[in-house]
């Protein structure tokens, strides 16, 4: 199973993303010398970190996959960013004004920030930016991906003023901030990368950012981050120092959860980034080391699922009694138990409990018996005469343990799963495939990939939309790419539009108690009817040692603090050397 390492690639290499709990800080709190004020901040000095995700490039269409997108989010920023009380506040944007109905939005823009090549980022920009996100730009071969389906509800953009742009979207959409922060992945690129695309330009090679760090030299493996000494923002606590305070980060993907650890506790390492879901075993290692290293850590708000492919040709999930079968044979318990070393929590929803999206109405629980008399029922009603299904697991021991424990568990209930192994690029890719016909894109018939995360519905709406673009779209791009593109992100590929009523009612709702509400039916319309389902929720950790202090405390632009740690890191912007 690659709860882990497709994981790691949230979405797909290849392409990307253009796209209620305050964040918690355990075992050693940051009330520990961590959150000593930044006035003890001294700039300077170079440190290794851990991660465990490799590097696919810095387009539109590369994503790079959690622990990587933590160094990519040093080199860009976005126009929005999250706080640790879980809403929204400016980045490079500096305010917004939706209309009433919540069909136009008015961002405003920040001034005096410049990309690391000296352009100015404004208006033009940022047009330049969404151009490429829409897919406005797809003959030349650049930004073609999931970005367009993210971003599907636009129907235009323009330049107001030099620092206004007006977003028009198609449906009503309250939650709007939510696709333009993309779970941290819509940033901003300077013209010069944005200039050429496709297998011979230089867009995925080069990087352009407004961050506080510049890239010096990488490989899909190792990314080597200097200073930006023009980098515009400033820390309130010392405001005469110049951000950021170190000079120089390596960020190396070291594959092995042990691996990593081991190098963390020796010093060679001076943070290493870990996730609950397989590296339980050396999370609660490290954890009993507080003199060595100290722990920040996120709530339980990612909730990796099992996609149902429905669509794909001959696929027995098309019927429900066999949907349900599968889902009534997983003992989420012992799953966490034995696969996770209990670091992460029993699913008893698709989502966790601070998510708006969260209920638990008609989530199926575990009984054999059940999921025997599912089994039945399917083939009374198809004359099939077995349950045969496929799941991928990568080539690391820990993604095929997941998958075999599965497999296992189903057998006794009479459902036959092979396992196919393949490297996560090749799983990634073959589960969201634009260059096929719909029912084809999934390859899988039960895909465990995490996608689902967080507190909003923003960014885990377009996986279960049957298609992001609305019916009569006039965004220009909509003609090439809402057969293809507008439903690549569903992996259940499934056509039912009641899915789409319910969520799309919450994005248009009027207040947050309506939009929760809708937003709950939808959950429970998924879960009756056995679209998907989850099995454990969890977190992402990073272990630094002693030498590093300020994670977590330096202020966003308007005086909010942004969440600590994600399943994309931490930011490195205040973090210095002791």
């Amino acid at each position: 199973m690659t709860e882990r390492q497709t994981t790691r690639s949230r979405v797909m290499r290849r392409v990307g993303a253009a796209i209620a709990a305050t964040i918690a800080v355990s075992t050693v709190a940051s009330t520990g010398s961590n959150a000593a004020s930044t006035s003890a901040a001294k700039a300077g000095g170079e440190i290794k970190v851990g991660i465990f995700d490799t590097f696919p490039g810095f387009c539109n269409n590369n994503n790079p996959a959690n622990s990587s997108l933590m160094a990519t989010r040093a080199i860009f920023e976005g126009l929005v960013e999250k706080t640790r009380g879980n809403d929204f506040v400016g980045l490079l944007a500096q305010s917004w004004a939706p209309s009433a109905d919540f069909k136009t939005w008015d961002i405003t823009l920040r001034q005096g920030v410049t990309y690391h090549n000296g352009q100015v980022f404004n208006a033009d920009s940022v047009v330049s930016n969404m151009n490429v996100n829409s897919g406005r730009r797809a003959a030349q071969g650049i930004g073609v991906g999931t970005n367009i389906t993210f971003g599907a509800n636009i129907a235009n953009f323009a330049k107001v003023s030099d620092y206004v742009v007006r977003f028009s979207l198609h449906r009503a959409q309250n939650d709007f901030l939510g696709t333009l922060y993309a779970s941290g992945r819509l940033f901003m690129r300077a013209d010069a990368q944005l200039a050429t695309g496709g297998a011979t330009g230089t867009c995925s090679t080069t990087a352009i950012g407004t961050g506080p760090f510049k890239v010096q030299s990488w490989n899909s493996n190792e990314l080597v981050a200097v200073k930006n000494e023009n980098y515009w923002r400033k820390d309130p606590k010392n405001p005469s120092a110049k951000l950021p305070y170190l000079d120089k980060i390596t960020f190396t993907n070291v594959k092995e959860g042990s691996q990593r650890a081991a190098a963390v506790r020796r010093g060679t390492l001076d943070a290493g980034m870990f996730t609950s879901f397989s590296e339980g075993t050396f999370i609660k290692d490290l954890r009993q080391r507080k003199s060595v290293v100290t722990e920040f850590k996120s709530p339980n708000e990612y909730y990796p699922s099992l996609w149902l492919n429905q669509g794909k040709t001959g696929s027995p999930l098309a019927n429900k009694n066999a949907r349900l079968a599968v889902i009534s044979c997983i003992d989420r318990a012992n799953f966490v138990k034995v696969r996770a070393k209990g670091e992460s929590v029993v699913a008893k929803s698709l989502v966790g409990p601070s998510s708006v999206m969260y209920t638990t109405r008609g989530f199926s629980k575990f009984s054999p018996k059940a999921a025997r008399d599912y089994v039945a029922a399917y083939k009374a009603e198809t004359g099939a005469t077995s349950l045969t299904l496929s799941i991928p697991a990568d080539s690391s021991s820990a993604s095929q343990a997941n998958a075999k424990f599965l497999i296992n568990q189903w057998a006794k209930c009479g459902i036959t799963v092979n396992m196919v192994v393949e490297e996560t690029a090749v799983i990634i890719a073959k589960a969201f495939n634009p260059t096929v016909p719909f029912a084809q894109q999934q390859a899988y018939d039960i895909l465990p990939l995490l996608l689902f995360e967080g507190t909003d519905v923003a960014f885990n709406l377009p996986f279960v939309a049957t298609n992001m673009f609305p019916a009569g779209s006039t965004n220009p791009v909509a003609g090439a790419f809402r057969g293809v593109l507008g439903g690549l992100l569903n992996l259940n590929k499934h056509l039912d539009a009641n899915v789409d009523a319910a969520f799309f009612a919450g994005q248009a709702a009027a207040t947050k108690a309506a939009a929760k509400a809708k937003y709950q039916e939808g959950t429970a319309y998924l879960q009756t009817n056995g679209f998907m389902t989850s099995i454990q929720h969890g977190y992402y950790t990073l272990f630094t040692t002693k030498k590093l202090g300020g994670i977590g405390t330096l202020k966003l632009p308007e005086g909010k603090t942004q969440r600590l740690i994600t399943n994309y890191g931490i930011d490195w912007t205040g973090v210095y050397k002791k």
